[in-house]
C-alpha cells in the first residue's frame, strides 16, 4: 500500500490502529512527537486544542499526545490507515503511532524502564492488543473488558469501543532495520528543513487522525477517550 506522501513540506504515513484482539506491531523506532491534542470545534469546523486545566502559575494547559513515527517490522498484523486506505503495512513501510491518554501514560513508563528514558533511534516498539472496552456518550467505561473478538464484533455500531494492549520498548538488534530507521531519521530532519520555508495552514496535517478516530462512530467524530 502507499505509505507516504511527500508535498515537499512534511511527511504524512499512515496511523497505526488497534481495531482486533490477537494483532500486534512491530515497530522501529525513527523518532518521538509530542504535540497538542485537537478536536472539532463544531460551530466554526476548526480543529482547536483541548483545555487541560491550569499549571501553578494559573497558566492554561492543553492536552497533550505522543506520535511516534516508525517502520513496520516483520510479524506486524496490526492495519495502519490514512485517509480512505489502509492495510497491514509490509516490512520497511513508513507509519506512525499515535498515543494519548492512558497511551501516552504507558509509552512514558515504557521508555522510564527502557535505558531509563534514553532512546535510540532504531529501538524497538512492541504493542499488542489484548482487550477492549466499550465507552458511554460521555465517555466512561460501560461494561467489563471484552477479550473476545466475538463480544467485540458484537458491539452496536453506534457504541464506542477501544482496543488496548501492553507497550514496551526494547534494543533494537538487527542492524538492517536499526539503518532503515536511520535513513528515515535523516528525511526526516531534511523535510523538517524544507518544511520551515513553506507555511502551512493551521491544523493541516490533522484530518486523518480524526476522520475515523471512533472505530464505532459514537461520540461523533471530534474526540473519542482513548
Amino acid at each position: 500500500m502507499a505509505i507516504e506522501i511527500n508535498d515537499g513540506s512534511r511527511i504524512a504515513a499512515p496511523v497505526i490502529r488497534q481495531q482486533r484482539l490477537g494483532e500486534v506491531a512491530y515497530l522501529a523506532i525513527v523518532r518521538p512527537e509530542q504535540r497538542d491534542r485537537l478536536r472539532k470545534n463544531l460551530s466554526s469546523g476548526a480543529m482547536e486544542p483541548i483545555p487541560n486545566g491550569t499549571d501553578r502559575q494559573g497558566r492554561p494547559k492543553v492536552k497533550q499526545e505522543m506520535v511516534v513515527h516508525a517502520i513496520a517490522m516483520p510479524g506486524t498484523t496490526m492495519e495502519a490507515r490514512i485517509g480512505d486506505e489502509g492495510g497491514v503495512p509490509a516490512p520497511g513501510d513508513r507509519v506512525r503511532l499515535i498515543l494519548k491518554a492512558k497511551g501516552f501514560g504507558e509509552w512514558i513508563e515504557a521508555r522510564r524502564q527502557h535505558r531509563r528514558g534514553r532512546l535510540n533511534v532504531g529501538d524497538v516498539l512492541v504493542l499488542e492488543t489484548r482487550w477492549a472496552q466499550q465507552y458511554d456518550q460521555d465517555g466512561n467505561p460501560k461494561g467489563p473488558k471484552i477479550e473476545d473478538q466475538a463480544a467485540a464484533d458484537a458491539v452496536p455500531r453506534n457504541v464506542t469501543i477501544g482496543f488496548y494492549g501492553p507497550l514496551s520498548i526494547r534494543e533494537g538488534t538487527d542492524p538492517a532495520w536499526i539503518e532503515a530507521a536511520e535513513q528515515a531519521y535523516k528525511a526526516d530532519e531534511a523535510a523538517a528543513r524544507q518544511q520551515q520555508a513553506i507555511p502551512l495552514a493551521d491544523g493541516e496535517d490533522y484530518g486523518d487522525e480524526f476522520a475515523d478516530v471512533a472505530p464505532q462512530g459514537a461520540l461523533s467524530r471530534e474526540e473519542v477517550p482513548f
